[in-house]
């Protein structure tokens, strides 16, 4: 049987399709999950570790410790390379994984051979209207990464590449680690795009999940405040959180398809089944959802459907 090599993958393999809407969100999207607002107390990190990851190149070479204030983008990273530590992974491959992560995005005017666009147009052309293939395949070309760093100077890198297609586009978003010492982004799209998506899959890796710590994140109640401040729910999805925590609503129903969804009901006496509140607001974090139903106790309603647009 004939092997199928695996494709190589670096930073520039991952792009970010915007539309002009998003491309106005770019500037201050950078600014907030660049905003040192994080103490390293709120990381979970012990000061001690902290100080020999500076050391090994794992976390950001900050001042004094008890003054070290972490960006989202910093605080998010170390969540994952404790994790990645946790499993096991040894500091040199947690801190090129690092260097790959913060790298700034490079894409160059040949990312996209004619043999790819081959490939992704006979794809779409499964699920998608030619006239509407031909316009994605042209909002590829339009270089429209390049065009919005050069407008708001701004630099993404790729870690905020994949926060982006995760709290916006809500897919899945993670990095794929092989014992080789390769690394490759990944996204749900990727397995629709033709054979490549299903060859790393099928390749030994360890999965890290950036959509589930963002997640996490979220369900924190002790991070309720900077739920807004990052924008990371949309003001719909928001109202559904408060009213879940502070038991303020009636019923709420989440919908996942037309055969499954998920109703929450208050009791007289403010009971809630925990574990259900806790579903549901991770399915508003993750966006795994179809449309939300909020009825609260004067009996007023809210509908939203995860199509739902939102700014920044």
């Amino acid at each position: 049987m004939e092997e199928t090599e695996l494709p190589e993958t670096d930073a520039a393999d991952f792009t970010l399709q915007l539309d002009l809407q998003e491309m106005e969100q770019i500037p201050e999207l950078y600014e907030k999950l660049r905003e040192p607002i994080f103490s390293l107390k709120q990381t979970g990190i012990a000061p001690k570790l902290y100080v020999d990851w500076k050391k090994a190149g794992l976390a950001p070479k900050t001042e004094e410790q008890s003054w070290t204030k972490l960006s989202f983008l910093e605080y998010l990273w170390l969540k994952m390379a404790k994790e990645l530590r946790e499993l096991g992974l040894p500091l040199a491959r947690v801190k090129a994984l690092r260097e790959y992560l913060f790298a700034v995005q490079e894409i160059p005017a040949d990312a996209l051979t004619p043999e790819m666009i081959a490939k992704v147009r006979d794809e779409l052309s499964k699920v998608m209207s030619p006239k509407q293939v031909e316009a994605f395949i042209a909002e590829q070309l339009s270089g429209q990464v390049q065009a919005a760093q050069a407008s708001y100077g701004v630099q993404l890198c790729l870690l905020e590449s994949l926060i982006y297609a995760a709290l916006y586009r809500k897919q899945e978003a993670g990095i794929l680690i092989f014992p080789s010492g390769d690394l490759a982004p990944w996204l749900d799209e990727m397995q629709g795009m033709g054979p490549e998506g299903q060859v790393l899959l099928g390749k030994t890796h360890v999965f890290l999940s950036i959509t589930q710590h963002l997640a996490a994140f979220i369900l924190d109640e002790d991070k309720a405040d900077y739920i807004p401040r990052l924008s990371l729910l949309s003001e719909e999805e928001l109202q559904v959180v408060r009213a879940i925590r502070n038991k303020s609503f009636r019923q709420v129903t989440i919908t996942f398809d037309e055969k499954r969804q998920i109703t929450l009901r208050t009791t007289s006496d403010g009971h809630l089944d925990e574990s259900v509140s806790k579903q549901l607001i991770e399915t508003l974090a993750l966006r795994n959802y179809q449309s939300v139903e909020l009825e609260n106790r004067g009996g007023s309603k809210l509908n939203f459907t995860k199509e739902h647009r939102r700014r920044i």
